[in-house]
Parts: C-alpha cells; structure tokens; sequence
C-alpha cells in the first residue's frame, strides 16, 4: 500500500503534466489566426480551516486563458478582419452563440459572412449576408456596399472574460450566463488578421521548465515506490 507521504508528489506530477500539456498546446497553435495562449497561475489559499490529515488537498494550480493582444498583420484580403482591443465576433454554430477572435472569413455559397469553418458571423440583427461586389468594413463594424450600408458586425465583450470557456474552432462558450457588453476603445481593421499571442521563444523555455520539474516529480514517485517495495519485502522476512 503506497505511504500517504506520496500523495503531495504523485499530484505534483499531476499537475507538472497538465501544465506540460497546455504548454504544448500553446506552442502548437502559434501560427493560429487570433489564438489566446493558456497559462498557469498559482494562488495560495490562505485562512485554511481544512483538516490538515485530510487526504484530500484543495488544488494550488488553475489555468486561464491570456487575453492579451496580439500582433495584427496586413493581409490586403477584404475579408480578413482584425479586433484591435477587446472583444469577440459572434457566430452562430449548431450548439448556439459563440465568440472568436478569429477574422479570417469569407463567403459561403449563399453569401453568408462565415468564419474559415463555415459558420455565419453575426451582425447586428441577424447572420451578415454579402449581395454585394465591393465590401468596406469602417472600424465600428460597418459594413458598407455599392448602394451603402449593409449591416454592422456584432462586436462584443464580458464583465469576466475567466468565465469563458474554449472549444473546438478556436471558439470560446459562455461557462456561466453572461450578459453581453458593447465594446469601448476597439476598432475592426479590414484587410488584417490579429496573429496568437503565443511567443515561441517563452513558451520553449516553459517547456523545458516544465520537462524537467515533470521528470523529478516522477523520480521522486518511483524512489518512494522502490521504499515502499523494500520496506514490504522486509517486513515479510520478520
């Protein structure tokens, strides 16, 4: 039976593969149009009035997402749209509303608005539709064709942006029911992609970091398991 001494250690190499993994999450989404890096934040839980031989310990890592901005780049593409500030598009998909930053849209057969996956964009009524041969987009969203304005891009944020939750896509879900806020400060810039925030170079080190403390945590977990082993083994020659 393992000591309960190794408890601290085998979730320490819980937690060092978790962080290992969002890592190499972040790494790998570094060429992602709009992608928002993962980070771990350690906070200490003061006042604990928890019973200290409980074997089960409150958590001392979680991760958020970095909403910081990243680079915009000129495409030239009229349909690439970069968010310079706070806030999300939102886009209609089968599970409901979700939010991007990601700009990189086009047309679909039907003239839809829709991001590089196909699911329509959001304007200010409804899916933003495109029956026009020349699109501007000015930097509060609207957009405007041959015979003038066509629609708005719904552009918009949250009081707690912690509460929103990845999916697939590069899509981000209300956690819990949030209302909707207008954004302040933001403009859309047409023909331009905001590029991942992941820096290549940090999150390299991070990785190595994170290898490293993640293979003395399982060191230390096979040293105490050999103990455990040889302190069995004695005890049954007694």
């Amino acid at each position: 039976m393992r000591n309960s001494q190794t408890v601290p250690s085998l979730g320490a190499f819980r937690e060092q593969r978790r962080i290992f993994d969002i890592i190499a999450n972040n790494l790998s989404n570094v060429q992602t149009v709009g992608f928002k890096k993962d980070v771990s934040v350690f906070y200490a839980i003061l006042n604990r009035t928890r019973d200290q031989n409980q074997s089960q310990s409150p958590p001392l890592d979680y991760f958020q997402t970095s909403f910081q901005q990243g680079t915009v780049v000129r495409t030239g593409n009229e349909l690439d749209l970069a968010i310079d500030g706070e806030g999300f598009f939102k886009v209609k998909t089968p599970q409901g509303i979700r939010y991007t930053r990601a700009g990189n849209l086009r047309l679909n057969q039907e003239r839809q608005l829709v991001t590089a996956d196909g699911f329509p964009v959001m304007g200010s009524r409804d899916e933003v539709r495109l029956n026009t041969q020349a699109v501007a987009v000015e930097a509060d969203g609207t957009i405007k064709g041959d015979a003038g304005k066509i629609d708005q891009i719904a552009l918009v944020t949250f009081p707690d942006l912690d509460l929103l939750k990845k999916e697939g896509h590069n899509f981000y879900r209300l956690a819990v029911p949030q209302e909707e806020m207008p954004v302040r400060d933001s403009q859309i810039i047409q023909g331009a992609l905001e590029s991942s925030n992941v820096n290549p170079i940090e999150e390299m080190v991070n990785l190595i970091d994170s290898l490293r403390s993640y293979e003395s945590c399982l060191k230390i977990i096979q040293s105490q398991d050999e103990l455990n082993s040889k302190a069995v083994n004695d005890l049954g020659r007694v």
